[in-house]
């Protein structure tokens, strides 16, 4: 079992004195390790960074941006600096939070990649560590509130595991995707996700493709402007969306107007909003939205999800029919092929069912070139005949 590296005391940044020592510091390195702590609409309005955490060896800094000293996009540059490696962790949302921000890193490092690719069953960093390392990490502080200060000692505690063993992973996993030649693999899945755009990524998913099943043009317009009032009335009290107004019932709202009759009963807003001048003033967005909606030429009969001809649902059937056949006859054999050379885990990460799905489809742009070449290798064993154009 490797050391395990721990610094006696991880430190909380919050002046600016400090703040820009630990930045020049920062900047002297050739890679850090970085996490972030945010609220996305779980306590307030909006999409925030609370914590960013950043490890060097055993230097480990738990900034907090919350903080009257501390001016986060003094960061940007560290982490837009293609020379500074970023090691980081399942770092999806993480970096959606840094293009909401205006903040486009460069040359990160996802661990995550690598283990799954060495086909290691995983949830969670804690798990991996405990793989690796024989660390039992307290997650007891995931879903805490991060807005929270003073911080407590569990809260830091977690925030900094996240990253002071980052260092020691990345050398335990670079030896073993060595071993097996696959840091050509990784690299080509470094490049793809650094080349994501992010930046108009919503702070929440507000519509749902189904949510527009069964409604008229005019109907979706209204919906559209109701969330709109929702979202202003959310931001100014900073508050989660869902704690002003149920979606749930803007959408029956704006599908027939008598649901206003039910507002008191179902619209879930907070005890000041429930009285009748906010009533009122919720029937006059619907009411001005309609007729916005038909002086811009929406029907009122006209569906925003046309249904489908009998043709059309024929068509869409015969094709569905088609793409499973081709994912259970081609695809699927593929992917056994590669569960039996690397691993049930490794084989989902290389060759989901998202990605079959797209190949029976026609569709290559997820298509990286190293899977590409396994696919034709395996196609070449199966005596398949397939063209990845």
């Amino acid at each position: 079992m490797p050391k395990i590296i721990k610094s006696l005391k991880e430190q909380v940044v919050s002046t600016e004195n400090k703040y820009l020592e630990v930045l020049e510091y920062l900047a002297r390195q050739d890679s850090i390790a970085v996490d972030l702590e945010f609220d996305k609409n779980r306590y307030r309005y909006g999409f925030t960074m609370c914590l960013m955490q950043v490890a060097v060896g055993s230097d480990c800094f738990v900034l907090d941006p919350l903080s009257d000293g501390i001016d986060i996009s003094r960061t940007f540059h560290l982490m837009e600096n293609p020379k500074i490696q970023k090691l980081t962790f399942e770092f999806g949302e993480d970096i959606r939070l840094f293009h909401h921000l205006g903040c486009k890193p460069k040359n990160i490092y996802d661990l995550s990649v690598s283990s799954k690719l060495l086909d290691y069953s995983q949830v969670s960093l804690g798990n991996i560590l405990g793989q690796f390392l024989n660390i039992d990490a307290d997650k007891s502080s995931q879903k805490s509130n991060w807005f929270q200060r003073p911080l407590t000692e569990k809260q830091v505690q977690y925030a900094a595991d996240d990253v002071r063993y980052l260092h020691q992973l990345e050398s335990l996993l670079n030896n073993k995707i060595i071993h097996k030649k696959m840091m050509s693999w990784v690299q080509e899945e470094r490049e793809f996700f650094e080349s994501q755009d992010f930046e108009n990524t919503e702070n929440s998913n507000y519509f749902k493709s189904r949510d527009k099943d069964g409604m008229s043009e005019v109907q979706w317009f209204i919906f559209e402007k109701l969330i709109a009032y929702r979202e202003k009335l959310a931001e100014e009290a900073n508050k989660p969306s869902y704690q002003i107004l149920d979606k749930d019932y803007l959408l029956s709202l704006a599908k027939s107007k008598n649901e206003i009759q039910s507002f008191y009963a179902e619209s879930k807003a907070p005890k000041k909003l429930m009285n009748e001048s906010f009533k009122n003033q919720l029937l006059e967005v619907l009411n001005k939205s309609k007729v916005e909606a038909i002086q811009l030429g929406l029907s009122l009969d006209k569906l925003v999800n046309p249904m489908l001809s009998k043709e059309e649902m024929s068509l869409v059937r015969s094709t569905k029919k088609e793409r499973d056949s081709i994912v259970a006859n081609i695809y699927k054999p593929i992917q056994s092929l590669i569960k039996r050379d690397f691993g049930e885990n490794a084989a989902v990460y290389i060759m989901g069912n998202k990605l079959m799905t797209e190949l029976a489809s026609g569709s290559y742009l997820n298509l990286r070139a190293y899977k590409r070449e396994l696919i034709s290798k395996y196609a070449d064993e199966l005596n398949l005949k397939i063209e990845l154009n």
